[in-house]
């Protein structure tokens, strides 16, 4: 028999209202012996879906609050549950769900409730993932990305994939069965129909890069020569006075790391020390952290002087670059501008012009125009690695349909191909997977 459980489902702390959260079997039973309302003679023969305002009783004080009860299956649990809305506060709230479990309501654990739907078929494991996506977002493209998921976009596109896989493979074990009849016809079509669903696994998986993107940000590195402008530039962009500015060279010793949200996506700056022979030791150590930036980063800026010639140190510094993206970036171009400039950007650090330019270049090197952003986006690594393993199982298959191997190795690859993917959905997923995506849920979710 399934339980029923509590938990509080918003932050513990001073607030308007605190929500306290009810579901199983028991759950208009324990909510009547607590609460009641002058609109019922007995909150058990409250109308689902409907909000009212009552007293629930607690052991010691009473409290104003709204009820709301939602009976399964038409519940986000599936079962019965039942929601109170308190005034907010730490005791207050601790106390209410003290009442609730001295009725005969068990702890909830955490991802419960969500556990629970997933259990009773009302969401699948990707979409219970995309609400924890959504949770722990920080900015507006990983919550867009989120709430595609937790919608089902991507269990959809994985569902049908694995429908096919599922035809396919009824069609190879009944032409083993039929080889006279089936084996012919079957093996003829096998090869391209496998290239299609190696078309669509492909598809998804090419979006790993752009969720990686949306989860964690553009990393770049802002390199050039001593008192180039590279820390005003900083400020700029973030319209504060963050990094150290005079007109001493080799001020910045060590790198600066700073964030900005660009068209819903993060852009992590990092603001290096200028590029120049030195025997400061200290300095020379922020020479060698800013060519180490620059190695493991997105993007180089490599700042430069619009006003002078390029000079041989730079030229240099531009040559250790070359497998990577490379911005250039013109400063000063408030003194003047030269026609060498045309290959990068112009900015005025000090004026703050050009930095919009510069901000909108970076992130369409890397969100084009041609990016389905309402499309499927991977930015669950669990999600990239399952993908990952089908598709190697069914470029296996092509290459074992190609060279004519028997059927019983590739059905082998279609059921490897199978689980990896249902492993997304949670239709093959194993307990500890299972445990261990929901352990990552919050109390009361």
């Amino acid at each position: 028999m399934y339980k029923t459980f509590a938990a509080i489902a918003t932050p513990l702390g001073a607030g308007a209202i605190s929500i306290v959260r009810l579901s199983g079997p028991n759950a208009l039973c324990i909510a009547s012996k607590v609460f009641t309302s002058s609109k019922l003679n007995t909150f058990s023969n409250a109308i689902p879906n409907v909000m009212y305002l009552g007293t629930i009783f607690c052991d010691g004080f009473n409290d104003k609050c709204l009820a709301v009860y939602f009976k399964g299956p038409h519940s986000f649990t599936g079962d019965d549950v039942v929601e109170f809305q308190c005034h907010g506060g730490v005791r207050l709230t601790s106390e209410v769900l003290k009442t609730l479990l001295s009725n005969g309501a068990s702890i909830a654990s955490r991802g419960e409730f969500t556990r629970t739907a997933f259990l009773n078929g009302k969401l699948s494991l990707s979409e219970a993932e995309g609400i924890v996506e959504m949770i722990n977002s920080e900015n507006i493209a990983s919550l867009n990305a989120g709430y595609r998921m937790m919608s089902g976009h991507l269990n959809k596109s994985i569902t049908e994939i694995n429908k096919i896989i599922l035809d396919i493979t009824a069609s190879l074990e009944a032409s083993l069965d039929y080889p006279e009849e089936m084996e012919d016809e079957v093996r003829e079509n096998l090869e391209s129909s496998l290239k299609s669903i190696d078309s669509a696994v492909s598809k998804i998986l090419s979006t790993a890069q752009l969720g990686r993107i949306i989860n964690n940000g553009i990393n770049v590195a802002i390199i050039g020569e001593p008192n180039i402008g590279k820390s005003s530039l900083l400020n700029a962009i973030l319209g504060k006075d963050r990094a150290i500015v005079t007109d001493i060279a080799g001020t910045t010793r060590d790198t600066l790391e700073e964030r900005v949200e660009y068209n819903g996506v993060f852009i992590n700056f990092i603001d290096t020390a200028g590029i120049r022979s030195t025997i400061d030791t200290i300095e020379k150590i922020g020479v060698d952290k800013a060519f180490e930036s620059a190695k493991s980063c997105d993007i180089v800026v490599m700042m430069m002087n619009a006003s002078t010639p390029v000079s041989s140190i730079e030229k240099d510094i531009l040559s250790k670059f070359d497998n990577k993206l490379i911005i250039k970036l013109y400063n000063k171009s408030d003194i003047a501008v030269l026609d060498h400039c045309v290959d990068g950007i112009t900015i005025s650090a000090r004026d703050k012009t050009g930095i919009e330019s510069l901000l909108a270049k970076i992130s369409s090197m890397f969100i084009s125009g041609d990016v389905d952003l309402s499309g499927d986006i991977l930015t669950n690594f669990r999600h990239i690695d399952s993908l990952i393993r089908a598709n190697t199982s069914i470029k296996s298959a092509i290459i074992g349909a190609n060279n004519c191997v028997p059927s019983e190795c590739i059905l082998i690859d279609l059921r490897d191909c199978y689980l990896a993917l249902g492993e997304i959905t949670g239709a093959t997923a194993s307990e500890d997977i299972i445990d261990k995506i929901f352990s990552k849920f919050c109390l009361g979710k």
